[in-house]
């Protein structure tokens, strides 16, 4: 009884999460291209917090994923176990990048980022009706599946994509100041 009370609640808060992160972030780019004041203050927080800012999305990611498929039971998919590969080392490597101070760790994740921005692109194309040039083997599930679809566009693999798209982006402001 209990673990159907949280998979109830599981996929509902996770959806609305990125739905609002999507708002926000939207609203952020808004504010930061049209206000001066916007930019300097983003530039100004990134540049003390962006491991934790980093950490912060990566963990959420993982969180997410693993609520997904171990509290949900959603079986993963394959290009979702690549993108599992391309976004957990980032939530150890920001975690110890975070214990030691060290923010030169923008520079490590940055082509995990960017691969993990252009596979979870893909997967979302599939998911948009595209035709996948990469076999699934269906064994844990298939690539097409469609087990989430709410708002019109989030999907499993939309909110891996927000995840990386905001990992681009605090990495892009921090490396522009």
């Amino acid at each position: 009884m209990e673990a159907t009370l949280l998979q109830s609640i599981a996929s509902p808060t996770i959806v609305t999460a990125t739905l609002v992160s999507n708002i926000i972030f939207v609203a952020f780019l808004i504010a930061y291209n049209v206000s001066g004041d916007v930019e300097r203050g983003a530039k100004n927080y990134l540049k003390k917090n962006i491991t934790l800012v980093l950490f912060v999305v990566s963990a959420t990611a993982f969180v997410g994923s693993l609520a997904y498929s171990n509290i949900v039971g959603f079986p993963p998919c394959e290009l979702c176990w690549w993108t599992r590969i391309l976004m957990y080392p980032q939530v150890l490597l920001t975690a110890c990048a975070l214990w030691k101070k060290d923010s030169n760790i923008v520079n490590t994740l940055l082509p995990l980022s960017v691969l993990g921005f252009l596979l979870t692109l893909y997967h979302s194309f599939i998911l948009w009706g595209g035709k996948s040039i990469l076999p699934c083997t269906q064994e844990g599930a298939a690539c097409s599946k469609l087990y989430v679809m709410e708002y019109g566009y989030i999907t499993i693999p939309v909110m891996a994509l927000s995840c990386f798209v905001y990992l681009l982006t605090a990495t892009y402001i921090y490396k522009k100041f």
